[in-house]
């Protein structure tokens, strides 16, 4: 009998034993370890006098099919429900203003709503504008987000339209991320075209689609009872003597053909094969430091979320829409808010409201050590600027996640690159799966971990 160890009991290590699980090959068996005492990684809902509270996430993409498809295997495809669609707004400390109307994740396609919005100066419009008729020389290496829309649209379009949205999506630094590793289909767009603006007008093209206008269609999915049905599904669809939870691994050893995992508590686990379901820095700390090298100074983000909960919706007046992003071009702590009572009206009693604001960029690790209220009245204060909401709210949710977000930072591709080159000949039969690596979204992660399990009861079978 093979056996294969699982290293991490959130959605990727709950994905991976899931597979191992339902392929049933009575050679092989399985057994998963996780360090807290709980299976749900960082989702948590939270029911509370009638509305419903993701303190961790709140939704998936739809059109990346590993997390439909796995939650349709579960049974649980009656409770998927789509968010409701509308406008999104950028605050740019002068208020709030649509994304204009054909944006693809904030790259302008629309000509006349480019020239109709508000978000930059008549002169950064103009140069915008010419971006369809400007020379595209392809790029030999990788490059930033930053520097690459930069030199299409401009700085103030960059920084007015594109950063609040991208940078959002990874906590991070757009003139650090890697347009390989993040967005690579507007390489290959423009490569195609030899216009962003041209070419995207067919956003098809590239799998994507207009973002936060009113035109967008319902992108995301969540469950009806909130997202952490999905790892609890998990839980209780896998063996219970196979999840052992308040486990932590130390460090992983070559063992012969085979490793030996050493824990917290002094014990000592064999394996055959292992997949270190975690972010990277979970891989530091088990294996040695040279196979790890590649990862060695990539920073993880510290965030935070802040659900405010109000008797009534008309306490603010909030335009026709789902929420905004913060313009980067001011100090603002905020980098955007759902207003959830909108977008997710399942989620919040009739007539109610629920705001719920995100915190948190590259490099802002002060969020650690700030306390519940200061978290909170660092909203409040934004709020009153942004939306002119000065009522109390009926109570306060607060959720931070320390370390939470891996950087995708130019030349990410090529340490992956190293480090599972480093990892197929030091540690064979040890693979890896989570938000450090091939995507940080549910899908992905569910993707990676899939894949990864399936690998792995490959390699075992072929083991003397």
């Amino acid at each position: 009998m093979k056996r294969i160890v699982i290293i991490g009991g959130g959605l990727s290590g709950l994905s991976a034993a899931y597979t191992l699980h339902k392929m049933g090959q009575e050679d092989i068996s399985f057994d998963l370890y996780e360090k807290e005492s709980h299976f749900n990684g960082k989702f948590e809902t939270v029911k509370r006098d009638g509305f419903l509270i993701e303190k961790g996430p709140d939704s998936f993409l739809a059109r990346k099919k590993a997390g439909v498809q796995l939650i349709d295997e579960l049974g649980l495809s009656d409770e998927l429900i789509a968010n409701a669609t509308g406008r999104s707004f950028i605050y740019n400390g002068s208020g709030l203003f649509p994304i204009p109307e054909g944006s693809v994740m904030g790259i302008p396609t629309d000509e006349a709503a480019l020239a109709a919005s508000k978000l930059i100066s008549e002169a950064g419009k103009a140069y915008a504008l010419q971006e369809k008729t400007r020379p595209y020389q392809p790029i030999q290496n990788d490059t930033s987000l930053g520097e690459f829309f930069e030199a299409r649209f401009g700085k103030e379009l960059v920084k007015g339209l594109i950063e609040p949205l991208l940078s959002g999506i990874y906590a991070g630094n757009i003139y650090n991320m890697s347009l390989r590793a993040t967005f690579p289909q507007f390489e290959k767009v423009i490569e195609k075209s030899g216009s962003l603006m041209m070419g995207l007008q067919e956003p098809s093209q590239v799998n994507m689609q207009t973002t936060g206008t009113k035109n967008t269609v319902g992108a995301f999915r969540t469950l009806k009872n909130g997202l952490s049905e999905l790892p609890n599904a998990l839980v209780k669809a896998l063996p219970s003597d196979s999840l052992h939870a308040g486990k932590e691994a130390l460090k992983l050893e070559r063992k012969g053909t085979g490793y030996s995992i050493l824990f917290a508590d002094g014990s000592r686990e064999e394996a055959d094969a292992v997949l270190i379901a975690a972010t990277h820095d979970v891989v530091l700390k088990l294996l040695d430091a040279d196979t790890a090298a590649p990862f060695e100074n990539c920073p993880l983000s510290t965030l935070a979320t802040i659900s405010l909960a109000y008797e009534s919706a008309d306490v603010a007046s909030l335009k026709e829409g789902t929420g905004y992003l913060v313009s980067r071009t001011r100090d603002y702590r905020t980098t955007a808010c759902t207003w959830v009572h909108k977008k997710w009206p399942h989620m919040v009693p009739d007539g109610k409201m629920l705001l719920r604001g995100f915190i948190g960029k590259a490099g802002e690790n002060w969020i650690e050590t700030t306390s519940d209220q200061e978290l909170i009245d660092m909203v409040l204060a934004d709020y009153k600027e942004m939306m002119g909401l000065t009522e109390t709210p009926l109570f306060a949710e607060v959720s931070r996640m320390p370390h939470a977000m891996p950087q995708y930072d130019v030349g990410h591709l090529e340490r992956l690159a190293t480090f599972k080159n480093n990892l197929a000949t030091n540690y064979p039969r040890v693979h890896v799966a989570g938000m450090s690596y091939d995507g940080v979204g549910i899908p992905d992660c569910i993707r990676q971990a899939r894949n990864a399990a399936k690998q792995m009861a490959e390699e075992v079978n072929k083991v003397d």
